[in-house]
């Protein structure tokens, strides 16, 4: 019994040094950011495989058109008295289902909450498209973080993609199909 007791600290010590390598080289694996757009009709194809790490540094450091400051500025978009902030806590915390749906002569809209996210579904009839659009909440929460309403912040985001597991982001898929994804993959799957 006293052999077993000085064996417990030993064992505890070597459980907590291989609990702190898995965790470290868990930790250190790089996450990507993958895009790739395909052109049915002229059979061109573009692929981005971006660390995230990379594009953290990236982004704050372009300071064109739109994108300044790590913030893309969303056009006339205006929350006019609402608290977005408010709505994404409330959307992060309410049961799974489906919230709006429209259904016209020239497209289908479907938000829903699945699987912890928020879901985007629109199909265009008229073009042909479809449009896919998945984004966790801690993604969805850190675009409007430090933001004015007119809007996005892409630093925040993409570092909040850091936590995310392996996602689809978005598709879309007609005449240009486009993926963009997170993996720990290095290259297009």
């Amino acid at each position: 019994m006293k052999s077993m007791r000085k064996g417990l600290p030993r064992l505890a010590l070597v459980s907590a040094v291989v609990l702190a390598a898995t965790l470290a080289f868990a930790a250190s694996t790089p996450r990507y950011l993958h895009v790739r757009v395909t052109n049915l009709t002229t059979h061109e194809v573009v692929r981005v495989n971006l660390p995230l790490t990379l594009a953290e540094k990236i982004i704050p450091a372009i300071n064109h058109g739109k994108l300044r400051d790590g913030k893309v500025q969303i056009g006339n978009f205006s929350a006019d008295g609402v608290n977005v902030r408010a709505i994404l806590d409330a959307l992060k915390t309410a049961p799974e289902g489906e919230f709006v749906t429209v259904e016209d002569h020239g497209d289908n809209v479907r938000v829903a909450k699945e699987h912890g996210q928020m879901v985007v579904h629109v199909i265009d009839k008229k073009s042909n498209q479809n449009v896919d659009v998945t984004i966790p909440w801690e993604v969805a929460q850190a675009l409007v973080s430090e933001t004015s309403d007119d809007q996005l912040n892409l630093e925040a985001a993409v570092k909040a993609l850091e936590n995310v597991g392996d996602t689809t982001l978005v598709r879309v898929s007609g005449q240009d199909n486009v993926r963009v994804w997170v993996d720990s993959r290095n290259t297009e799957e």
